[in-house]
């Protein structure tokens, strides 16, 4: 029993650690080198509006609540507005920008590029991270209806709609054979001792995942012409 809890501590500690670093990695991708002071006060502006309107609701000032929750409502869509341009000008939106061509055969554009990066500590991310560019915030789940509707409108530059059928369904294909999860990649750096394996798996398991989405989107394309 003692060995059995030995061998798992170490086992967590050391791909905990790289898991943990891998998405600090990615973070600070997202986060650097933009200037967030103007977020950060907006941040703060948004929080003493919250706890105004508690307040106002506490004390039944009706008409003044619901001024200061139009307020909040502006604070909100500045801070989303500032928060897409921040991972635009980010290292990680630059990188998206960097690979556009790469991925536009798939149907993408920069935006899934860079939700495709910064999903890859775990695959999960591309939902916030969509809800960030799209000026929605990164707190937007799944079924959010208004992620939905923004996705359903966003364009190219000649007015084309960046999302159909075939735009879809090579996102999925794309995600159900890339290896995007870091904690995997870990568990075989650690199980193997090398970084040998989790950098083969995931170089192969990506130009597999590409190759995939590509076929995907172009039949899928022919089909809908």
């Amino acid at each position: 029993m003692a060995r059995v809890y030995d061998r798992s501590k170490a086992f967590v500690v050391r791909a905990g650690t790289l898991i943990f670093a891998t998405t600090v990695l990615v973070w600070a991708a997202g986060y650097f080198p933009a200037d967030h002071t103007k977020l950060h006060e907006l941040q703060s502006q948004i929080e003493a509006t919250e706890m105004r309107i508690t307040q106002l609701d506490v004390q039944n000032e009706d008409q003044q609540s619901e001024l200061a929750a139009a307020e909040l409502d502006a604070l909100l869509e500045k801070h989303n507005e500032l928060s897409s341009h921040l991972i635009e000008s980010s290292f990680l939106g630059r990188m998206g920008h960097a690979i556009e061509p790469a991925v536009r055969p798939l149907g993408w554009d920069w935006k899934i590029g860079v939700g495709v990066i910064a999903s890859f500590p775990a695959r999960e991310v591309i939902i916030a991270t969509m809800g960030t560019i799209y000026s929605l915030g990164g707190d937007v789940g799944e079924e959010d209806a208004s992620l939905t509707e923004q996705l359903r409108a966003a364009t190219h530059a000649d007015g084309t709609p960046v999302f159909n059928v075939a735009v879809a369904c090579s996102i999925m294909v794309f995600f159900a054979l890339c290896a995007q999860c870091a904690a995997t990649l870990m568990v075989i750096r650690r199980e193997t001792n090398s970084w040998r394996w989790p950098l083969f798996t995931f170089g192969y398991m990506t130009a597999l995942a590409y190759v995939g989405a590509l076929i995907t989107y172009q039949v899928g394309m022919i089909l809908l012409t």
